[in-house]
C-alpha cells in the first residue's frame, strides 16, 4: 500500500472546527491592531461593454470595514515625482480583511447597491459584465486613510495568502495605490470623502464674474448655467440652448447645464466648478482664428441652494501647478497663418 499523509490532521480538506478557529484568530487579530477603514464600491456609469470602461464613476456607499495595515511601517514605494501634469504621488499600502467579515457583513450591502443600480431585485444576481461583483473586494473600489485623509485604490486583491491553511483562505489582501481624482462623482455623506473632488488637481472651469451679483454660493452646491450669447447679439431676452457633443460625439441640445461649485471668492468673483454635466472644447473665433471662443462666456449662473444669481464675463479651464498650455497656446496663435475661408472639417465651430 502506497504511504499517505497523516489521515488525522488532513492539510488539504481541513476539519470545519479548526477552518473557524483560524477564521477566528484572523478576526481577533484584525480587531486588535488594525483599523476600522472607509470602504467605497465603484459604480460604473454609461458603461461601455465592449470596452469595458465607463464615461463616468459614482462613489455612493461607505463602509466601514476593520483591516490590518501590513505596510505598517511607511507607505510602500513612497516618492513624490514632478511630472509635466504636476506632482504625482506614488504612495502604495497593503490592507488585510477577514474574508467572512466580508461575505457577511458587508457583500449583501454591495450586491443590493449594485442590482439597485441595475433595476434588479434586491436577490437576483450581480452582472459581472457591468463591472458588478459583491464576492470580494473589488479593483477600482477606493479605501479612505483617515489619518492623512488619503483615498487609496485597489489595484490587486490577492486572495491566495497565505496559501490555502486547512485548505481554505481566511483573507482578501488588497494592493493599494494612491488615488488620482478624474472626475468621479463622491457622495457618501462623509464630508472628508466628498471633499475629494475639490480638492484635486482636476481640470475644473472658472468662471470671472461680474459685479453685481446676487447673493453668494455655497459649497459644493449644485448650480445652474444658461447661454446669455443670443440676448448680447440679439439684444432679445431670448435665452437660447447650448449646442453640446456628448461621449459619442453626436451635437445635441441642452436648455442648461448643470455642475457643482469647487471654489468661490467673493472678492475676486471667481468661481470655479466641477461635475459639469455636458461639456464642450472651446471654439473657433471666426475673427482672429484663436480656438478661445467659451460658450460659458456670457452665461448666467444659478445656485440651486443659495439663490445666487451671477453673470459671467470669461470662462476658462481653472489653471493647475505646472501647466503651461495657456502659454503654448499664446505662442501659437502668434505664428500661426490663419485662412478665414477654411471650414471646419467637423462640422461646427
Amino acid at each position: 500500500m502506497a504511504p499517505t499523509t497523516n489521515t488525522y490532521f488532513s492539510s488539504t480538506t481541513g476539519y470545519s472546527g479548526e477552518q473557524q478557529l483560524i477564521d477566528s484568530l484572523v478576526i481577533e487579530q484584525i480587531a486588535i491592531f488594525g483599523l476600522d477603514l472607509m470602504y467605497m464600491p465603484r459604480e460604473n456609469v454609461n458603461l461601455d461593454r465592449l470596452l469595458h470602461e465607463s464615461t463616468k464613476d459614482v462613489f455612493s456607499l461607505a463602509m466601514s470595514i476593520p483591516m490590518y495595515v501590513k505596510s505598517y511601517d511607511g507607505y510602500d514605494n513612497s516618492m513624490e515625482m514632478l511630472t509635466k501634469f504636476g506632482i504625482r504621488s506614488s504612495d502604495e499600502l497593503t490592507l488585510v480583511m477577514s474574508r467572512s467579515q466580508w461575505s457577511t457583513y458587508y457583500a449583501p450591502y454591495v450586491k443590493s447597491m449594485y442590482n439597485a443600480d441595475s433595476n434588479r431585485s434586491d436577490l437576483a444576481q450581480n452582472n459581472p459584465l457591468e463591472g458588478q461583483t459583491s464576492k470580494r473586494p473589488k479593483e477600482g473600489d477606493l479605501i479612505f486613510f483617515p489619518f492623512d485623509g488619503g483615498m487609496f485604490e485597489i489595484k490587486y486583491v490577492q486572495f491566495d495568502q497565505p496559501f490555502f491553511q486547512l485548505g481554505k483562505g481566511y483573507i482578501y489582501e488588497l494592493q493599494c495605490e494612491k488615488f488620482e481624482y478624474s472626475g468621479e462623482d463622491f457622495n457618501t455623506g462623509i464630508v472628508a470623502i466628498d471633499e475629494t473632488s475639490p480638492r484635486s488637481a482636476f481640470p475644473n472651469i472658472e468662471f470671472l464674474l461680474k459685479e453685481g451679483g446676487t447673493s453668494t454660493f455655497e459649497f459644493q452646491e449644485k448650480v445652474r448655467i444658461f447661454d446669455l450669447t443670443a440676448i448680447e447679439l440679439t439684444q432679445t431676452d431670448d435665452i437660447k440652448n447650448f449646442q453640446f457633443t456628448d461621449d459619442s460625439g453626436v451635437i445635441r441640445s441642452v436648455p442648461y447645464v448643470e455642475a457643482t461649485v469647487a471654489s468661490w471668492n467673493i472678492t475676486t468673483r471667481k468661481l470655479s466648478i466641477d461635475n459639469v454635466s455636458d461639456m464642450a472644447p472651446d471654439q473657433l473665433n471666426r475673427e482672429t482664428g484663436n480656438v478661445d471662443i467659451n460658450e460659458f462666456d456670457v452665461a448666467l449662473i444659478v445656485g440651486q441652494t443659495s439663490g445666487a444669481t451671477w453673470y459671467s464675463v470669461t470662462a476658462g479651464q481653472k489653471p493647475k501647478p505646472f501647466d503651461d498650455s495657456a502659454e503654448i497656446q499664446k505662442e501659437f496663435n502668434k505664428i500661426k497663418i490663419y485662412d478665414p475661408v477654411d471650414t471646419s472639417p467637423f462640422g461646427f465651430y
